[in-house]
């Protein structure tokens, strides 16, 4: 692992985060993960506030609901009520790559835990979130056809996971059985976890609206 990456990163960005809230500039996200050599980098910027009232319930009248959710359970909501900085590095004995991840916050922030199921044929609906999200698909699950912005799809099977964050995005139950979630939100204080979205032009020719 080159340290100095790392580093870098801190001079940067003032940290090399796998979450990054700045609340006085309107909250920003910035999700970063590393493996040895390699990095994977994630930079996304979410705007709360600022719309008007009248875009505020266009975007309302439009949004896609969520379907065939039959159980859904907010698990822990905790608060934390300071900055978080923690980073952890792993040499990984006869391995040629070290692992290291960091999560730093900067605010106040909400972490959510929930779980949740859906019968064939449900979804989530098109929809943001207003941070990062973790979720894992548990050992029961069905498969789960995942869909970003431009209807591009990523099929998730039973022990995947994945992430989430402000970008537009769809989840469907295209199977016969059950499909079961379970997820962690790491989003700004007392910001909705979740922001319903319209759909976007695509969606209509796969029937994703």
């Amino acid at each position: 692992m080159n340290k100095s990456l790392l580093a870098q990163d801190f001079e940067r960005t003032g940290s090399a985060g796998f979450l990054h809230f700045e609340r006085p500039r309107a909250d920003r996200c910035l999700i970063e993960t590393i493996l040895g050599r390699n990095q994977v980098k994630t930079k996304v910027k979410v705007v709360i506030g600022g719309a008007s009232i009248a875009c505020v319930i266009a975007a309302l009248a439009m949004a896609t609901p969520t379907i065939g959710a039959w159980y859904n359970v907010i698990l822990s909501t905790g608060t934390a009520e300071r900055d978080i900085h923690t980073h952890a590095h792993l040499a990984i004995p006869g391995m040629d790559q070290d692992f290291s991840a960091v999560l730093v916050t900067e605010g106040a922030s909400n972490i959510i835990q929930q779980e949740v199921k859906f019968s064939p044929g449900g979804t989530t609906g098109w929809h943001t979130h207003p941070g990062i999200v973790l979720l894992t698909l548990a050992a029961d699950s069905g498969p789960v056809d995942w869909y970003d912005s431009k209807c591009g799809r990523t099929v998730y099977n039973a022990g995947d996971s994945w992430t989430e964050g402000t970008t537009l995005h769809d989840v469907v139950n295209h199977g016969s059985t059950d499909v079961h979630f379970l997820v962690t939100y790491i989003v700004a204080k007392d910001v909705n976890k979740r922001t319903d979205q319209a759909a976007p032009r695509c969606a209509a020719a796969l029937g994703l609206m």
